[in-house]
């Protein structure tokens, strides 16, 4: 009779399944639940392990949904664009006495009429507005002397900023320093509010005695009534001056000045530096113009041979350079991985520093005297033990067994 032996469910086969193949590949062994033991010093450290995590996960978010700024040059190819002057400024002289007006390199003047507006004011603002524009002048102060630590916040959008635009912070009212309408009388200032249109090239913007009007050939002239010098005082408070579009959280570097004339024939100069800047956001292009500035004042007083008039002087020039900042995110993915490393990072070194710490007291006493001896007299325990619990030497049998009778 012959018998053979079955197969059954692959016993006795040295083939291996596909199940079998993959729990070869295994490179994370599961310990069964017998060999492993929880301490409460271990669930304390994974609940501070944990609040860490999040902490810092929430931290990689907020990094990455805040935009990066890169900036590059190129030649500004945009010859015949139009570049917009917005100002808001208060000069101590009367709105009759004077006038803003601009002159080109070309020889071409262009009236403020129409574009700006005069308001009769008071020069002293009341004690609760001069406190404001104090904080603003302070804030901006700041920010102009720490432009190099964060030029990017000077471009982000209004709701990348929790505490609101930083242009609504440092920009005068328009009703600042507004008398009463039942105290006109009493004014002694103008302020002026407004936007000009210009060409791309230098020119001179100025506030002069006197109002603009436009001679034979051509040539620029200010009409002023015949006064007593008193009658002018060109001391100014500048709330805000800029180029081009409007960028919520910039600061320009005349944003909140205030100077005071010594005499009623002072004379300011300010030379401005163009430089126009294209911002490119996620979903739109905005045009706008950054500044560098110089400050001169002399006194304009005939008595000294010299044949200036007093007033406000802006000159500026235009740079055919244009910066050009981007905004930019890095990718999904490369986020996903940052997150990925962050957390398993975070694991493996408290795992690390914990059986640093656990270990350390066994280590000092490996080399003393003390753990020398703990350590002899616990490895002949553990040879007695081993003995004992294998049988080799019972306690109780006599050392000579007795013989048989």
């Amino acid at each position: 009779m012959e018998v053979r032996r079955r197969n059954v469910g692959g016993l006795g086969s040295s083939e291996r399944g596909p199940t079998e193949f993959l729990q070869t590949l295994d490179v994370f062994p599961k310990l069964p639940e017998d060999c492993k033991m929880a301490t409460t010093g271990g669930g304390a450290i994974t609940l501070v392990t944990a609040v860490l995590c999040i902490l810092l996960i929430f931290s990689e978010i907020g990094n990455y949904v805040r935009p990066k700024y890169e900036y590059s040059y190129e030649v500004d190819r945009e010859f015949d664009a139009k570049v917009q002057i917005n100002i808001d400024l208060t000069v101590a002289t009367k709105c009759e006495y004077t006038s803003l007006d601009l002159l080109d390199v070309t020889g071409s003047s262009m009236s403020s009429e129409g574009k700006v507006r005069y308001r009769k004011t008071m020069f002293t603002l009341p004690e609760k507005n001069r406190l404001q524009f104090e904080r603003r002048r302070l804030l901006a102060n700041v920010l102009r002397s720490n432009h190099h630590v964060l030029p990017d916040m000077l471009w982000k959008r209004d709701h990348l900023l929790g505490s609101g635009s930083l242009f609504g912070t440092t920009s005068a009212g328009s009703d600042d320093g507004l008398v009463p309408t039942g105290h006109l009388e009493k004014y002694d200032a103008c302020h002026i509010v407004g936007t000009l249109f210009v060409r791309k090239v230098a020119g001179n913007m100025h506030l002069v005695p006197g109002k603009a009007i436009t001679g034979l050939g051509g040539t620029h002239l200010h009409i002023s009534p015949f006064l007593d010098l008193t009658a002018y005082n060109f001391s100014h408070r500048i709330n805000h001056l800029s180029f081009g579009a409007h960028i919520a959280n910039r600061v320009g570097p005349l944003d909140a000045v205030e100077e005071i004339a010594l005499s009623p024939m002072e004379t300011f100069q300010y030379y401005l530096s163009i430089v126009p800047t294209r911002i490119a956001y996620t979903f739109s292009t905005s045009d706008t113009y950054q500044y560098a500035v110089t400050m001169k004042n002399r006194s304009a007083s005939h008595n000294q041979g010299n044949q200036n008039i007093p007033g406000i002087f802006f000159t500026y020039e235009t740079f055919p350079l244009l910066v050009k900042v981007t905004e930019s995110r890095e990718l999904f993915g490369t986020f996903l991985a940052r997150l990925a490393a962050l957390v398993g990072g975070l694991f493996a070194t408290v795992g690390l520093i914990r059986q640093a710490i656990c270990g350390l007291p066994e280590l000092l006493l490996w080399h003393t005297r003390i753990g020398r001896r703990c350590r002899t007299t616990w490895s002949r325990l553990k040879q007695d033990w081993s003995l004992l619990s294998n049988g080799a030497v019972s306690q109780s049998a006599p050392l000579i067994p007795e013989s048989p009778t």
